[in-house]
């Protein structure tokens, strides 16, 4: 099966089987792909940042179809159903600060991928 992968790809490259020789660009998805999932970052600001980096896994784990992409020591990536943001919002707020860029605007995708970074007070 390798040799009929190396012969058909040619020598020097690999690729499982399946995935295609030359994966595409973002730029190069087709038309709707960006309406799949977009991305928005929030900044929490707090007196105990480590704390409510757990508070916020906590929440996050307790949303059906959330799931944590990424996780620092003050960022919390998730991958979460846009219309659980409010509600994350809400929750997030009572234990402190959270603050969008003013020029952002709500996603419209299905999908929200949501950057939360702590940060001390």
């Amino acid at each position: 099966m390798l040799e009929v992968l190396s012969c058909q790809l040619g020598h020097g490259h690999f690729a499982w089987a399946g995935e295609p020789p030359d994966a595409p660009a973002a730029a190069d998805f087709p038309e709707g792909s960006s309406s799949v999932i977009e991305s928005l970052t929030w900044r929490v600001i707090t007196s105990n940042p480590t704390a409510l980096h757990e508070q916020a896994k906590i929440l996050v784990g307790q949303i059906s179809e959330a799931v944590i992409v990424k996780e620092s020591e003050s960022l919390l990536v998730v991958s979460l159903p846009t219309q659980k943001l409010s509600g994350l919002r809400q929750e997030l707020s009572k234990r402190g600060s959270v603050s969008p860029p003013a020029e952002e605007t709500p996603p419209n995708a299905p999908t929200t991928l949501l950057r939360l970074m702590f940060v001390g007070s």
